[in-house]
């Protein structure tokens, strides 16, 4: 849903591509797991390889859609994230603006 007037700002050209459908929703198997590539926006071998990906998976339809500022993680690391933020961490270590928040601000 757009809002008029209002428009997303990036903060990084890295992050992933997703598969959307015409109807919005993301290509994925059914338990969170969506069909995605690690890319810098508007790379056109990587764009080219979700392409190829959908064909290979009968997918005829919709687009490869970038995703700003994000990365895939296991199933492992997502269940270190979720136990990191129980702790009152930054769940991703790799969140690179979250590590320099917490430099700047003096928490740990």
């Amino acid at each position: 849903m757009s809002t008029p007037n209002i428009r997303t700002i990036e903060e990084t050209d890295i992050g992933i591509y997703v598969w959307e459908m015409p109807d919005g929703r993301w290509v994925g198997d059914g338990e969170g797991n969506w069909m995605n590539i690690r890319a810098r926006k508007g790379d056109r071998k990587r764009i080219a390889a979700m392409v190829d990906a959908a064909k290979a998976h009968g997918i005829t339809e919709g687009r490869a859609v970038f995703v700003s500022g994000v990365r895939p993680v296991t199933d492992d690391e997502y269940e270190e994230q979720r136990q990191r933020m129980l702790f009152g961490l930054t769940p991703d270590p790799q969140d690179s603006y979250a590590q320099l928040d917490e430099l700047k601000y003096g928490r740990a």
